[in-house]
């Protein structure tokens, strides 16, 4: 970076797993400094502060949002307080990058992107896994048609996500909770990254199969892109299937571990067992056995979750381990993609910085989250009424 190259001072509202992840990011990018941090629980601020002695700390996202000492504020609370932490902030004229999905109804998304425009600040999503360099080079080929037109994508995932511990707002689907909207955010979104955003219509639904999980554990959709390209979306987080398996060549399954998840949480010794199990995965818990100041893990290992197959024209395009595997008319070949130690993460914040202090367009902002929010909404009304959704609020990445 350039001796004269701004340093933006970061404020974390929320310090739970998406913030454990982020701030190693944030510490590591010599554009960035983490300048503050706020949270209500007190155990987990005093880890902060261990972490980060120079930095501010707060009990209140109000007065991190007015200090002076920060110029970007991360959010990563509840998905219910998303619309007032980023009001906050926006209104002292702080730029906000916000975890996804960035509210839970389009009235509140519609205001924060007025808030942000009024104020002249720059409201961003934090969907990390849409600028995973993966996502990234197969919108460059729908974009520049080097395999021909782009005519569908298959996404598949099967994992245990529903049995991890959770705390009760995951649990709560009128809060954001269940895995459309805590999962479902990031996949739906590259989905439409790499097909250009425009979904046209859509059939889904996003179902409860376990009554002792009151939320979603599995959505199913198929997506109708205005230009005809369509894609099928399946995720199911009931802990029996492992997509892995179909995608790592390393991972095998293992008997002694399956349903390990499901397990862990039969045998809780006590009722309160998974909220203690779920806070010990925020800041500094004992559950996530790694040190913050250094990278948690790669957006990787969520991208390589289960298979995605982007079809062409002259080809079929598989996400692989090593970057992608490209099946053509003619020959088998293998694009080489990724530099070790940066993931999607490292892409979100940078193109961030640019908007920020080099005036460049900012990707994956306030009407792009809008968009996504609309389609996770659109699969929850199609799966009551099991009937066709057209979509209104989208918009076509930006390239």
């Amino acid at each position: 970076m350039a001796a004269s190259e701004r340093v933006l001072g970061v404020g974390v509202i929320g310090l739970g797993g998406a913030s454990l992840a982020m701030i190693p990011k944030f510490v590591q990018n010599p554009k960035f400094r983490v300048a503050a941090a706020a949270d209500i629980d007190a155990e987990i601020m005093e880890r902060f502060r261990k972490d980060f002695p120079d930095a501010e700390s707060y009990d209140d996202a109000a007065r991190l949002c007015a200090s002076p000492s920060v110029d970007l504020v991360y959010i990563a609370t509840p998905n219910r307080f998303h619309a007032e932490h980023a009001s906050m902030a926006l209104e002292n004229k702080k730029h906000v990058l916000i975890e996804k999905p960035m509210t839970i109804d389009i009235a509140g998304a519609e205001q924060m992107i007025a808030t942000a425009k009024r104020n002249g600040v720059l409201l961003g999503v934090n969907v990390k896994h849409s600028f995973e360099p993966r996502v990234l080079r197969l919108r460059e080929m729908a974009r520049t048609g080097e395999l021909g037109r782009l005519r569908m994508i298959n996404s598949w995932r099967f994992n245990d996500w529903l049995y991890r511990p959770r705390t009760a707002e995951e649990l709560t689907q009128e809060f954001g909770g269940g895995i459309l909207w805590r999962q479902g955010a990031h996949h739906f979104d590259l989905i439409r990254t790499i097909a250009g955003g425009m979904v046209r219509s859509l059939h889904g639904s996003a179902d409860i199969w376990d009554p002792n999980r009151r939320v979603p554990g599995c959505y199913a959709a198929y997506l109708d892109f205005e230009d005809g390209t369509v894609a099928s979306i399946i995720n199911s987080g009931y802990d029996h299937f492992d997509s892995r398996e179909l995608v790592q060549r390393e991972f095998s399954v293992d008997s002694a571990n399956h349903a390990k998840a499901r397990r862990e949480l039969h045998e809780a010794p006590d009722a309160d067992w998974e909220e203690r199990a779920a806070r010990e995965e925020r800041y500094g818990g004992a559950r996530t056995g790694n040190n913050e100041r250094q990278p948690t893990r790669s957006s990787l290992g969520w991208i390589m979750g289960g298979p995605l197959i982007a079809s062409f024209n002259k080809a079929d395009v598989r996400m692989a381990p090593g970057g992608l595997t490209v099946y053509g008319d003619d020959e088998l070949y293998e694009i080489k993609l990724g530099v070790k130690g940066e993931d999607g993460r490292d892409g979100r914040i940078n193109t961030f910085y640019d908007a920020i202090v080099h005036d460049r367009p900012l990707p994956a902002d306030g009407a792009w989250g809008l968009a996504t929010l609309e389609v996770l909404l659109a699969i929850e009304e199609s799966g009551r009424t099991h009937k066709e959704v057209f979509l209104k609020h989208q918009v076509a990445t930006i390239d």
